[in-house]
């Protein structure tokens, strides 16, 4: 008789736990104890109550792990799941060897967590549109693994098909001098952790989707403004090249009107000095024009390569082009003004 009453007490609490689950806020222990009504691993009560406890512990771990994400979750469809989520323990195995005379039975079996209808499609496709995004705060961020990858490699091994999860499980029953017997449930279970895996991929997948059509949205905007600004940048650099090539031009024949002033003799005297300085000056501009954009202070850039965060190769190799006529209108100028003090 006291031990119906305690069973049927045990049950209750047990229930009562799985309804009031977003209730209760306690961490799970890293084991858990509860009486038993039978000296069996395959009693079919004993059975219930690990069914029972399980789910209670399933709830638990879903709502701690739903409180901790950042992301929102689908309320409705979480209701629907946790009152359709079905707990099955088959296969049990004593695995203790002359149950009569020993003080605990260790049982064996296969935990299978059966989802309702569509849950195991919806919870596939969440876990490929979390994966989706570069800064999620899932587990796994391998956009070519699916969730039949992560829960049956890894940590997990477990089985997942057909709207069930499938995974070892193994629990014992001890018998004491006071208490009778008592079920003991390791704390960490791979199944639980599984399945609430599942479900929260599954009632976080709306927003998953709306993360990700964000992302998008921000994405084609910011790349519409960087086309913009890299287009200005290429109009700036093409409108200071004309300037470049105007001035390079008006530059040569400066000193080409100079030194038609010198006389042949003249010419002459000076054309080795002429000759060598052309070598000097193009080999001088070859190697600034080398400098990276990158390197000049703010100070000594011009307007356009002050928009140098949008170039591509062709610019910076354009630009190093405009740098060595810059430096050959330069030296060309300071060589007219040579030549002029000369003739003078």
């Amino acid at each position: 008789m006291k031990k119906s009453i305690i069973s049927i007490l045990v049950v209750s609490a047990t229930f009562m736990s799985g309804c009031d689950y977003f209730k209760n806020k306690k961490e799970a222990a890293e084991e858990k104890t509860e009486v038993m009504s039978d000296w069996s691993c395959t009693d079919q009560g004993n059975i219930n109550q690990v069914q029972d406890f399980m789910k209670a512990e399933y709830l638990k771990k879903l709502e701690k792990d739903l409180r901790q994400s950042s992301y929102s979750a689908d309320q409705e469809l979480l209701d629907k799941i946790t009152k359709n989520l079905k707990f099955e323990i088959k296969g049990v195995t004593t695995l203790t060897e002359n149950p009569e005379q020993a003080k605990q039975l260790d049982c064996s079996s296969q935990l299978i967590v059966h989802f309702p209808k569509g849950l195991q499609k919806r919870a596939e496709n969440a876990y490929v549109e979390q994966n989706i995004c570069e800064d999620c705060d899932g587990e796994d961020g391998n956009q070519n693994s699916t969730l039949r990858d992560y829960l049956e490699g890894g940590e997990y091994a477990l089985s997942l098909g057909d709207d069930q999860l499938k995974g070892d499980f193994s629990y014992s029953i001890t018998k004491t001098d006071k208490e009778g017997l008592s079920l003991n449930v390791p704390g960490q279970s791979s199944v639980i952790d599984g399945v609430v895996f599942v479900t929260v991929k599954a009632v976080q997948y709306a927003a998953y989707k709306k993360e990700n059509a964000e992302m998008v949205e921000y994405s084609e905007k910011n790349s519409q403004e960087y086309a913009a600004q890299a287009e200005l940048a290429q109009k700036a650099m093409n409108i200071r090249k004309k300037e470049f090539d105007a001035d390079k031009v008006q530059a040569v024949e400066r000193l080409n009107q100079t030194w038609d002033q010198f006389t042949d003799e003249q010419k002459q005297q000076l054309q080795q000095d002429q000759s060598d300085w052309f070598e000097k000056r193009d080999v001088d501009c070859k190697v600034l024009a080398q400098k990276s954009v990158n390197q000049l202070n703010e100070s000594d850039k011009e307007t356009y390569q002050k928009h140098s965060g949008y170039w591509d190769d062709a610019m910076y190799a354009q630009d190093q082009e405009m740098q060595y006529i810059k430096c050959f209108i330069q030296k060309t100028k300071e060589r007219t003004v040579y030549l002029n003090n000369v003739y003078n």
